[in-house]
């Protein structure tokens, strides 16, 4: 065989992996859409009496993922982990992208490109997730002594093609050769409990980590135009039921992590 297809082979699979790539493309546009975020300080309890909230579904066992350093969240990237009864979601978030450039079709089967809405700064984020078989779920977490190999490598063997091709090209690495750190740790589990309040579109979670920290978001997706409208409605109504909003909007996912990495 000639040097030709050789050429042709890698060729086309460079394409495949570009087409990939959420942020390579803009040949079906993004829906653009917003979820409004804000941080409640003050007793959780004390939140869900002030807006009489009800609880919906049963409680999630969330597991995030990142080295000693956080050096995935420094390059503004996230691994997260959902259990939920025999459920189990891996996702990756990759902020800093630009939903308006972002191919849709890239983004399937269940992708999406969204803006974050942290006090007043917009943050699009591609978030891609797969759910885990069962085998793959108790590999991830079964504990350190019984894995036959390092986390890096089991964890990097439950992502999906698209999430494995989105982190080596945002960490400038070829998949399966330093795809993670190697120091990368499992960080949880936290426990997370949703909330609804009747004749309300917004939901509230109560995330409780390991040592008893407690964090309360509340949060809604809407369409990226209102966003900002429909945060000055929701926190008006916090005000109203005497709810507080804390300070720092922009700080609670990295103090998530700070304190679970101790």
């Amino acid at each position: 065989m000639g040097v030709g297809p050789r050429i042709g082979g890698r060729l086309a699979g460079l394409l495949c992996f570009a087409a990939a790539l959420p942020w390579t493309g803009a040949a079906l546009a993004v829906d653009s859409r917003a979820e409004v975020q804000i941080n409640l300080c003050g007793d959780p309890a004390l939140v869900i009496r002030a807006l009489h909230l009800t609880a919906k579904g049963m409680p999630t066992k969330v597991w995030l993922f990142d080295s000693p350093s956080l050096e995935l969240n420094r390059q503004g990237l996230r691994l997260r982990l959902r259990v939920r009864g025999k459920d189990a979601e891996m996702t990756l978030k990759a902020g800093g992208q630009d939903c308006a450039k972002v191919d849709a079709a890239s983004l399937q089967p269940d992708g999406k490109c969204e803006a974050d809405l942290h006090g007043d700064t917009f943050e699009d984020v591609v978030s891609l997730t797969h759910r885990l078989s069962g085998h793959k779920r108790a590999a991830l977490l079964a504990p350190q002594a019984g894995m036959e190999k390092p986390l890096t490598y089991v964890l990097a063997g439950t992502l999906d093609a698209r999430q494995r091709k989105l982190l080596g090209a945002r960490r400038g690495t070829a998949a399966g050769s330093a795809l993670l750190p190697a120091d990368i740790a499992r960080l949880g589990p936290s426990t997370v409990r949703s909330y609804v309040r009747a004749g309300q579109a917004y939901g509230v979670e109560i995330w409780a980590l390991p040592a008893g920290q407690q964090f309360v978001e509340i949060s809604q997706k809407v369409a990226r135009g209102q966003a900002l409208v429909r945060r000055t409605e929701i926190q008006q109504q916090l005000a109203a039921a005497g709810v507080a909003i804390c300070p720092d909007q922009e700080s609670q996912a990295r103090d998530k992590l700070r304190i679970l990495a101790r």
